[in-house]
């Protein structure tokens, strides 16, 4: 592996030759005598930079607030004899990314040193990383947005006008079948987006003290026409007086929604689907249980592994060829994930599956004993 790079800025010569040689083995050093050459060769790139608080012709806190300006994922370390709190203070505003005084940079363990070093550098890659992604990220929604969306809109607005018009039953059907492609198309963009801006950290919820059942019976409501158009039962066992949880209703509306369409989607005519909540204690922490169950297809060890992972395409079609975009689920994880609350699943072949969401009580300071029986 190659040696990470650091800029040695001192203007004591006795300084940088003892920095040297405790630090030679693990980085490929250059030096700097002064300010001036400080600001030039901080443009090289360097991994690190080792930078002293007082120079003759200038001060190390404003070389690395411009350091810090050209370049905010640089690694900056001061290192000053003068201990004062102040001076470490003006060091921090400066950006700077650790600070360690003169007699403890000469004291301590070299190894100690340089593990702090590569830690600072591996969490500012790690950082710029980070930033990146979330930057490729915006711009990816950017285009699915303006560029992707907007066509299947107008699209499906053009075939819309078709299948009203007085046009031969042949062609009727084409204009039909294009209709239901690019709705199941423009639907795999929304939910595509809609787990884009979660992961980018764009969606953040609206956390207020919330009834769950609220959420619960209006999503069976929403979900119960679809359910009756397959002659499915949803019977909902809603305990009363559950614990408040903070919670977006409307997040957790859409989770209850995904789950209740794939319940219905992947189980057959005549099937049921059970809705259950209760209070329930997890590691300690009281909470609300909600229990999403049907008697339908299930799936496989194998599937279920992978079920809420981005982008996993499992079965596409339901019991009577309904299609989804695959990323509900994955949605569901992620608002639970922002509810610090937990979903998991149980399913088996043919034996149907059975979804566990649990949210923690809003009351930190609820002790009660309740229930830690999930069956």
């Amino acid at each position: 592996m190659a040696k990470l790079s650091l800029l040695l800025a001192d203007d004591e010569d006795i300084i940088r030759k003892r920095v040297g040689l405790m630090l030679g083995s693990e980085f490929d050093i250059e030096e700097a005598i002064n300010a001036k050459q400080a600001v030039e060769a901080s443009t090289k790139g360097f991994d690190v930079i080792l930078l002293d608080i007082m120079f003759p012709d200038g001060n190390g806190v404003d070389i690395c607030r411009t350091i810090k300006q050209a370049n905010p994922h640089s690694t900056v370390v001061i290192s000053s004899s003068m201990e004062t709190l102040e001076a470490w203070n003006k060091a921090f505003d400066a950006g700077a990314d650790g600070y360690l005084e003169k007699r403890e940079l000469l004291s301590t363990d070299p190894r100690k040193i340089c593990l702090m070093i590569n830690s600072l550098v591996e969490r500012n890659r790690l950082r710029k990383q980070a930033e990146e992604t979330n930057k490729k990220q915006t711009q990816l929604l950017s285009v699915l947005t303006h560029d992707v969306r907007a066509p299947f809109q107008a699209l499906l607005g053009t075939m819309e006008l078709l299948r009203k018009s007085d046009i031969p039953p042949a062609l009727s059907e084409n204009v039909e079948r294009m209709f239901e492609s690019a709705g199941y198309q423009l639907s795999f963009i929304n939910s595509l987006l809609e787990l884009l801006r979660f992961e980018s950290g764009l969606v953040q919820p609206r956390l207020y003290p919330t009834d769950i059942n609220l959420a619960i019976n209006q999503s069976v409501q929403t979900m119960r026409s679809f359910a009756t158009a397959k002659q499915i039962n949803i019977r909902a066992e809603l305990e009363e007086k559950l614990p408040t949880i903070h919670g977006d209703i409307g997040q957790i509306t859409r989770v209850m929604n995904n789950l209740l369409s794939n319940a219905v989607k992947f189980t057959k005519r005549g099937g049921e689907i059970r809705i259950e909540t209760r209070k329930f204690l997890k590691k300690g922490f009281n909470g609300v249980l909600v229990i999403v169950a049907d008697n339908g297809i299930g799936i496989t060890d194998k599937e279920r592994e992978k079920i809420f992972s981005a982008f996993h395409r499992g079965r596409e079609k339901g019991t009577d060829g309904e299609v989804g975009s695959g990323l509900g689920l994955s949605i569901c994880k992620e608002i639970m994930d922002l509810h610090r609350g937990s979903i998991e699943l149980e399913s088996r072949p043919q034996e149907g599956s059975v979804f566990k969401l649990w949210f923690p009580s809003a009351q930190s300071g609820d002790t009660t004993v309740i229930s830690t029986n999930e069956n």
